[in-house]
């Protein structure tokens, strides 16, 4: 992929969190396709599908690691990074998108 555009979110703590969303701005196109990568804690990474809201999946985004979302995945699935108590170290995560418009 060749990516256009990078995004940075910096997460203090397990304070800072990031609530239920769809990456399906207009400005990505049909299907868009995003990179994360995560530096930092180790941090939960939730899905939630858009019709049956007890399809739920969750992986750890650990230090190093990457996620590629394409496809249907903004389509069909919500995802988030929740708050939690166990987290105090800060997370840096950097997201990958292809602007079209």
């Amino acid at each position: 992929m060749r990516f256009t555009s990078a995004l940075l979110n910096f997460y203090r703590d397990g304070n800072d969190s990031m609530g239920w969303h769809r990456d399906n701005e207009r400005s990505l196109g049909p299907q868009p396709v995003i990179g994360s990568v995560s530096f930092g804690a180790a941090r939960y990474f939730h899905f939630r599908h858009a019709k049956d809201k007890d399809l739920r999946v969750k992986t750890v985004l650990s230090h190093g690691s990457f996620l590629l979302m394409r496809g249907d995945t903004q389509e069909y699935w919500y995802h988030s990074v929740p708050k939690t108590a166990r987290v105090s170290e800060p997370r840096v995560n950097i997201t990958f998108r292809i602007i079209v418009q």
